[in-house]
């Protein structure tokens, strides 16, 4: 069985080294395709091949990826989500039921001339369970202290737990001069310090 079958498995790696070796050479001047596979032959989907170690690098490359044949890193080609990471902004819908404080775990401040806004982020369930209704800002003095409330939009269901990063924005107006201290009472978000010029 090796006789007839052996080339057919070769041949399915020549388009891809012809294609590489053709657009080298004579880049997008119209060189000849290489001949695509048949149609009653599904071809399997490859990852993508990325220059690997260097070859004086010794045995098992010390590299971080799969090493594949001739020192290339396979590269897992399943697609990565950019927003990973990244909340998802949210609006208060007042009127839940059952409100109580969220902590907050970041705050981060933006100051155009003296308007203040603070982004709030916080980790959260999924609606109908979890919903923003309202924030809560206190000041004193140069103190000012962000709540975040949750409710629920219905109590009569069962929602998955799951957590999520959620964010809003809190427009905090236009300060007077000096130096601001935003705290999140109900969070281990670290104190942000704004200076009002």
């Amino acid at each position: 069985m090796t006789g007839p079958h052996r080339p057919l498995r070769l041949l399915r790696l020549v388009p891809v080294a012809a294609l590489a070796i053709s657009l080298a050479a004579c880049g997008a001047a119209g060189a000849p395709s290489a001949a695509a596979p048949s149609p009653a032959t599904p071809s399997p989907v490859a990852p993508t091949l990325f220059p690997g170690p260097s070859s004086d690098a010794g045995a098992g490359g010390g590299s971080g990826g799969n090493v594949g044949s001739g020192g290339a890193v396979i590269v897992d080609p399943t697609p990565v989500d950019p927003a990973a990471g990244q909340p998802t902004i949210v609006i208060p819908k007042a009127g839940q039921k059952n409100p109580h404080p969220v902590g907050a775990t970041t705050l981060r401040a933006s100051v155009d001339g003296r308007h203040v806004l603070v982004k709030v982020a916080w980790y959260s369930g999924v609606e109908p369970c979890n919903v923003l209704d309202s924030v809560r800002v206190e000041r004193s003095g140069t103190d000012v202290a962000i709540t975040v409330i949750e409710g629920a939009s219905r109590l009569d269901v069962a929602c998955i737990e799951i957590a999520q990063l959620k964010a809003t924005i809190v427009d905090l107006g236009e300060l007077e001069p000096g130096v601001y201290t935003i705290i999140a009472p109900n969070g281990d978000a670290p104190p942000v310090q704004v200076t009002i010029g």
